[in-house]
């Protein structure tokens, strides 16, 4: 292992087109090449750009953002299995001329449209549908039709409201000149809040990420948990665990965190005796633990941020122990495992020294020092992420220029700046469905109609509320990303658990915690399908073994709600308490989930260990002593019968 390694750009692409099952990616080679990376690398400059600058408005990067987002993936995603793979058809020149005219007429002519809201022309109304078919396509070729149906849904209901029956779903109705100025003509559709969050945020910590691979600060976060864990008992899997943490502070992807750490964990897990699902399993596991580790934790953070109007910072600071315990208690679980199966630690010859890492890659952890420093004197998250991008490349630029690779230095940075504009295609190909389907929820009335259905179904219990949104992240999560996942629970299930007395921060906590078990819960579990095409593991193997080992991320939402793990008052004795408690309890759950604590389990043994688990989320004293007695009932037995076992076997 060396600190100059990178995640190599072909075999990331490879395993994104089969973990996430998106359509086919081109090659591109030459000119073809050359054309993409420049626009690609073009876009990340202007978004860099864009946080320091005053020369555009808002709308003005708006429009510029959807039509290079739209450009680029026309370019890069063909439209059908048969299209051609190494260079763009007759119809991707097509719709890059029609997103040109479309989304460049927003940028050149929305201060006009903004007068005339509400009254379209004819032009407007025609570009309108040229870019809701944009829009829609291109999502479609970079994710799937589940979310541009569901947006294309959404602008039949806004037109057919007054042939709807009942008054939960009927309205009015709107014209479709109307609808369509509203989604194309005004920032409220195409153009509205999601895309200023991905413009403003999300993509810049894309960016980040990649400039921190393509320059080997990812190696580093990956061969310093091997150094310091590696040779404990079930090191491998513990290293993964903390790789994927640290990994994740940066990246913004739990399937991106699978395959940059998983290429090097999984072989390793492998190699000293776990099951291929199960190496699998831990890391994509673990890597979805990276969505909730700050200060990245993927889009959803940022939009929650901008909807609870509160500095990001604070969503960090909240976000932060909820993580390490998420990550503690899979720990857990990886120990019991390597106790159960009997598998050690990293082979001293597949292990570097701490000291040796720590001298050859700490720089790297200073750009992060920079970020979380900005954060927490009050600056903006888009300003943090550009201080601790300008200072990372200063230290390569130092580094580069020392050794006199001046020319090594700007090739890498193209390729980073590129490759950030090409991860971020997925995610921004959202922006704009998503964006219809909040615009016509709130046009429509909706949003608001959504609250009194969850009432209506869950009658007022907040805890069925939380099942409710459990089962409709795992439904949505079926066809889109758990961003959009969680924006479109956050805008329609949040209001109602408000008004059954649920806190909106724990609100939207729990929906952005759910909206991430798409990643390991069968049957999409993108992550889990990364990692099981690193160890060469049967799929769905891998799916139900990533469901146990990252089974606590579904009870912590009720954490959320009957437990003041979130600070909803501020930090105190209490808080203290609940989070010493909560983290203990990680250990019996942990226990029962294996079927392992001092000896193997039965089932009965392992159910009381989960229940007492469970008991220890709920602030009362009784629950405490119940789910004591409940963990003394299985561990003392468990430990004399192990006792006893030894002192035979001695």
């Amino acid at each position: 292992m060396t600190i100059e390694a990178t995640i190599q750009p072909s075999r990331f692409q490879r395993l994104l087109q089969e973990s996430e099952g998106v359509r086919a990616i081109r090659t591109f080679s030459g000119a073809w090449r050359g054309l993409f990376k420049t626009v690609a690398a073009g876009y990340s400059v202007m978004l860099i750009y864009s946080v320091m600058s005053s020369q555009w408005t808002s709308a003005d990067l708006r429009g510029m953002f959807i039509m290079l987002v739209s450009v680029m993936i026309f370019l890069r995603y063909p439209a059908t299995r048969k299209s051609p793979m190494h260079r763009p058809s007759a119809v991707d020149f097509i719709l890059i001329v029609l997103s040109v005219a479309a989304f460049g007429n927003f940028v050149l002519d929305y201060e006009q449209m903004a007068w005339r809201v509400g009254e379209p022309t004819a032009r407007d109304v025609i570009l309108g549908i040229v870019a809701i078919g944009l829009v829609l396509e291109a999502c479609r070729r970079a994710m799937s039709v589940i979310l541009p149906a569901l947006a294309l849904l959404m602008l039949l209901y806004a037109y057919l409201g007054p042939y709807l029956p009942g008054t939960l779903f009927g309205h009015q109705g709107f014209s479709a000149a109307h609808i369509i100025g509203d989604v194309y003509a005004s920032m409220n559709g195409i153009f509205g809040f999601v895309a200023y969050v991905f413009i403003a945020f999300v993509m810049l910590f894309v960016i980040m990420g990649s400039l921190f691979e393509r320059f080997g600060a990812g190696t580093f976060f990956i061969e310093l948990p091997v150094a310091l864990v590696g040779r404990l008992r079930g090191g491998p899997a513990k290293a993964a665990v903390v790789a994927s943490g640290l990994f994740g502070s940066i990246s913004g992807s739990a399937t991106g965190n699978v395959m940059a750490t998983g290429t090097f964990t999984i072989p390793l897990m492998k190699k000293t005796g776990y099951r291929p699902e199960v190496a699998g399993a831990i890391e994509s596991a673990a890597s979805t633990g990276g969505m909730f580790m700050p200060p990245v934790m993927g889009a959803g953070a940022f939009l929650m941020a901008e909807m609870l109007h509160v500095p990001y910072a604070d969503i960090v600071k909240i976000a932060l122990v909820p993580a390490l315990l998420y990550f503690f208690a899979i720990m857990a679980m990886v120990h019991f495992e390597a106790l159960r199966t009997g598998i050690g630690g990293v082979p001293p010859k597949d292990r570097i020294s701490a000291r040796t890492v720590i001298k050859a890659g700490w720089y790297y952890m200073i750009p992060i020092v920079v970020l979380f420093y900005v954060l927490f004197t009050g600056s903006s998250a888009s300003l943090a992420a550009f201080l601790a991008i300008s200072s990372f490349l200063v230290l390569m630029a130092i580094k580069y220029f020392a050794r006199g690779e001046f020319k090594k230095f700007f090739i890498t940075l193209f390729d980073a700046l590129a490759e950030g504009g090409d991860k971020s295609l997925i995610v921004g190909s959202t922006a704009g469905p998503v964006g219809i389907i909040i615009g016509i929820a709130l046009l429509s009335g909706l949003a608001f109609k959504f609250s009194a259905l969850v009432l209506a179904y869950t009658f007022g219990y907040q805890w069925a509320a939380l099942l409710l949104v459990m089962l409709a992240t795992f439904v949505l999560g079926l066809g889109i990303t758990v961003t959009a996942d969680y924006l479109i629970l956050a805008l329609l299930a949040v209001p109602a658990m408000g008004q059954m007395g649920i806190p909106l921060l724990a609100a939207h906590f729990s929906v952005f915690w759910f909206s991430q078990s798409s990643n390991v819960t069968p049957p999409v579990c993108m992550a889990a399908f990364a990692g099981a095409s690193i160890a060469g593991a049967h799929p769905y193997r891998t799916g139900l073994q990533s469901m146990r080992f990252s089974s606590y991320l579904y009870i912590m939402p009720f954490m959320f709600v009957y437990s003041p793990i979130l600070m909803p008052n501020g930090f105190s004795a209490e808080v203290l308490y609940c989070w010493l408690l909560l983290f203990f309890s990680a250990i019996p759950y942990a226990a029962g989930a294996m079927g392992y604590l001092f000896g193997p389990l039965n089932a009965l043994q392992r159910s009381l260990l989960i229940a007492s688990a469970c008991l220890f989320i709920f602030p009362s004293i009784t629950a405490d002593i119940v789910g004591t007695a409940l963990l003394l009932a299985v561990a003392v037995p468990d430990y004399l019968k192990s006792r006893l076992a030894a002192a035979k076997a001695n």
